[in-house]
């Protein structure tokens, strides 16, 4: 080390001196107001440039500063001025204060007073104080941050103004950097969650801006992940001096509300969101012995996060106003220390960049007459700053994209990866596709069969992998069909029209007039309260009310009228995750609402769907009551079946439901009568039905039902608002496009040429009605009901006539099918509902359903030798 004599000859330590040493101003400062603005609320700064571009907030004006060795010359009328020191000199140039802190804001504020703009780095105060200063004896004693605002919980300055001030900031200045300081509120998150709004509104308008914030210590350490989530890039919360008992001595308030302990659990909580090199912690030098210091350095490094070192600088009018400076030897005894440390860590250490007021990590290295490398010359420029701010935003949302979730703390490669793969496994989908384009089409396959092959395995993987949902998979196929010359644009989008659209969209809406009126819930605790008599009558009213209900209603609705009740039945038993009797009365409402929604084609969309496709590929269709005729056999069996396997389950000897039975007489007195408007609701419900039995054949399902619809409107039963959000409107697009898809694939022969090849020959009658009904057994576990029935029947239908197989019989068999989903969550929303819970265990479900499932086929086995052999529907 050279000396203070010296220092002019190496930025670093000029930046050093002047940043902790000051200068003094022997002339006077010309047009002081130009040049001069407001650290705190004593601290007078005035800004420098050095001739090797280094930037400068030096303070002058105070006691120590006019002891300073360095001084300043300034000429009227001149940016330059001259740096004096034992006869060396420096020219350096003025930087005037920002025109912007004249202006006011909205209320009338002097900008000036909420922020300080310092080269590129903007120094926002959202709130007008620190709370320590309210409380004799807390305050830190080296700060005088905003000292006369005494205010315990400091108010928050109005939002709108901060992003006022940072507008005009930006339109006199690029801004690298919004820095914001919270000082202390009462309350474990130290005033945090009043800023989080005010990050998320300032994040809106920065772009790729950095947002920092300094702040103390929360003991609720869920509201750093809130703020990381709203937007904030740079976490720092500083532990100010290592050693604890100085630390006790320098800093009371924070000692008092958690001590070091605190600091460092906060900055361990955000070293696993926060980017490596962007949580930092504040060490002053020159108020503990330097080898302290130098500890601190190392133990905050060795835990990936950046130490930030700051002078000691003794201010007026605080405790510590009499201490001496630092001198410049140890300073640079501790950034050249902090240099070699950072260069080994496996973190980047220009996240900070542009502060005036003390030497960054990258510019230390000129201490010891370092370069910069090409990567340091990168990560300074421009282009990199806006990248990375474009990469932070990206892993932001990763990591907080989840909407109502905590946090995904995994590593930024795994989630990458595991948030990445889904557009690569579509980017392969995609190409592959373009690839067999223009490949010569098989034999047995013209052109148009070929490409509406390709269209429709796109599809098929895309609705089996779900990488866009179902909907949108389907819109996807309806666009690719005319495009590769399968149809023509009026063809395909002519096939929304298709009646059976029509249908299930008005029993969608009629379901949902039924849940908004509150008919549902007031008939299910009716039911229940009527059949739910002990134990294993509780159970099977659980099994059976739902079924019943699911006839009349798509059972993911019915799931959601029962989930809430059979919830707070659980609840009031006290039975805890995974108790058989939890499991077991769950289990029987997903499994009553799938049995029951077979029986008609109201329980899903399965059922039109298969309905829609027999219209448009074989011009065939079959009657709301052919479909019922032909499910209740499967149905009435299987329902016993579930009843059996209750027992199973749930061994009854000791089950006690008097507190369930008290749930369900205390949700009835809180509904109190049936309104008139769900009375109303089911008399028009059961007209509906009434009529879709005796003339759904000859007058059309889809006619009723809109009728119905109308009907449920003149009456004033519901509102508009009220179905837009409680309809599946998806479901009309899911139709369109599968629609679409089959009929292009019967059209163009690319179904018979499927089912020859995949499907085995040589099975006749019912065994290929067992055939078609265990591959839909199969897929239905892995797909929606809807999706099976899309990527099947188009299959089925020239498999089947091959097998001298009815049309009718083909769609119901895969339609009906379709429907017996038990064994896996991601099968049908029920079992998706009741997982969803905690309370029933997956690999039960598995087991029990997987029994269900089998004997769901084989009693479809023995129902299929009565259609072939007697006919159904007919």
């Amino acid at each position: 080390m050279n000396g203070e004599a010296h220092l002019f000859r190496n930025p670093g330590r000029t930046k050093l001196a002047l940043v902790s040493r000051g200068v003094s101003l022997p002339g006077g400062l010309p047009e002081a107001s130009r040049w001069l603005s407001q650290a705190n609320a004593t601290e007078t700064v005035l800004d420098l440039r050095l001739p090797t571009g280094h930037f400068c907030t030096v303070p002058v004006g105070q006691p120590y500063t006019e002891a300073s060795p360095i001084r300043l010359e300034v000429h009227a009328g001149e940016s330059e001025g001259v740096l004096r020191m034992d006869g060396e000199t420096l020219d350096v140039q003025l930087l005037p204060a920002p025109a912007f802190y004249r202006r006011r804001t909205r209320s009338g504020a002097r900008m000036g007073n909420i922020a300080a703009l310092h080269d590129r780095l903007l120094i926002l105060h959202p709130f007008l104080g620190c709370g320590f200063f309210a409380r004799e004896g807390e305050a830190c004693r080296y700060c005088q941050y905003d000292s006369m605002l005494n205010e315990e919980t400091p108010p928050l300055r109005d939002p709108l103004e901060l992003v006022e001030v940072v507008q005009a900031a930006m339109a006199e200045r690029e801004i690298d950097t919004v820095y914001l300081y919270n000082g202390y509120a009462p309350g474990a998150d130290v005033g945090l969650k009043r800023l989080i709004p005010v990050i998320a509104l300032l994040r809106r308008h920065l772009g790729h801006r950095q947002i920092a914030l300094e702040t103390v210590a929360p003991r609720q350490l869920a509201v750093i992940d809130e703020l990381y989530a709203a937007g904030l890039d740079i976490f720092v919360c500083n532990l100010e001096v290592f050693d604890g008992a100085r630390f006790a001595e320098v800093c009371p308030g924070k000692q008092r509300h958690g001590g070091q302990d605190a600091v460092w659990s906060a900055l361990s909580h955000a070293r696993t969101i926060f980017r490596p090199g962007s949580v930092v912690s504040h060490l002053i030098v020159g108020l503990e012995p330097i080898e302290a210091t130098k500890q601190g350095m190392e133990a905050l490094v060795a835990q990936g996060i950046v130490p930030l070192l700051v002078p000691f600088r003794p201010l007026p009018g605080t405790p510590l106003a009499g201490h001496p400076p630092v001198s410049l030897e140890v300073l640079e005894e501790a950034f050249l220390h902090l240099y070699a440390l950072l260069a080994r860590a496996p973190f980047p250490m220009h996240r900070l960049r542009h502060m005036g007021r003390v030497l960054t990590p990258m510019e230390s290295r000129v201490l010891d007459g370092s370069q910069p490398t090409l990567g340091d010359l990168w990560a300074a420029s421009s282009l990199a700053r806006k990248l990375g701010g474009w990469v932070n935003e990206v892993r932001r949302h990763l990591r907080a994209g989840k909407r109502g979730g905590s946090l995904d703390r995994r590593p930024w490669s795994v989630l990458l990866l595991s948030n990445g793969a889904p557009f690569a496994a579509m980017g392969l989908l995609f190409a592959l596709a373009g690839w067999l384009q223009g490949l010569p089409a098989p034999d047995g396959l013209d052109a148009r069969g070929w490409h509406a092959l390709i269209v429709f395995g796109v599809c098929l993987v895309l609705w089996v992998s779900q990488l866009l949902p179902l909907p949108i998979t389907s819109l996807l196929g309806m666009a690719a069909l005319p495009m590769s010359g399968v149809m023509s644009p009026s063809e395909v989008f002519a096939l929304f029209g298709n009646p059976a659209v029509f249908f299930i969209l008005g029993a969608f809406m009629l379901a949902a007039g039924l849940m908004q009126s509150g008919a549902s819930e007031h008939l299910a605790l009716l039911l229940l309260a009527r059949f739910g008599k002990g134990a294993r009558g509780l159970l099977l009213a659980m099994l059976l009310l739902p079924a019943l209900m699911a006839t009349s209603m798509p059972e993911h609705a019915v799931a959601a009228v029962f989930l809430p009740i059979v919830w707070q039945i659980v609840r009031s038993l006290g039975l805890k995750p995974g108790h058989p009797y939890a499991q077991a009365l769950f289990l029987s409402m997903a499994w009553g609402a799938i049995i029951g929604g077979v029986a008609t084609l109201l329980g899903g969309a399965r059922g039109p769907l298969a309905l829609a496709l027999l219209q448009e590929i074989d011009g065939t269709t079959f009657s709301f009551l052919d479909w019922t005729r032909a499910a209740l056999p499967i149905v009435l069996p299987l329902l016993l079946a579930a009843a059996w396997l209750q027992g199973r389950l749930a061994p009854l000897a000791r089950m006690h439901i008097a507190e369930a039975q008290a749930y369900i007489a205390q949700r009835r007195l809180e509904l109190g009568a049936m309104s008139w408007r769900a009375r109303i609701m089911l008399v028009l419900m059961g007209a509906t039905l009434a009529a879709w039995i005796v003339a759904g054949h000859s007058v059309g399902l889809a006619s009723i039902a809109l009728i119905s619809v109308v009907a449920m409107f003149v009456l004033r039963l519901v509102a508009w608002r009220e179905l837009e959000s409680a309809v599946n409107w998806g479901v009309v697009l899911m139709y369109g496009g599968a629609i679409a898809l089959g009929k292009a694939l019967n059209d163009t022969g690319a179904a018979s040429w499927l089912a020859a090849h995949l499907l085995p020959t040589g099975l006749s009658g019912w065994q290929a009605l067992a055939m078609l009904g265990l591959a839909t057994l199969l897929l239905t576990e892995a797909v929606s009901n809807a999706a099976a029935v899309a990527i099947l029947l188009p299959i089925a239908f020239p498999y089947g006539a091959a097998a001298g197989l009815d049309a009718m019989h083909v769609a119901m068999a895969v339609g009906i099918v379709s429907g017996f989903a038990f064994m896996l969550p991601m099968g049908t929303p029920p079992n998706a509902m009741v997982v969803g819970t905690g309370c029933v265990r997956s690999g039960v479900m598995l087991r029990y359903g997987g029994v269900l499932s089998l004997l769901a086929l084989l009693i479809f086995t023995w129902a299929s030798m009565r259609w072939v052999s007697e006919g159904v529907g007919l």
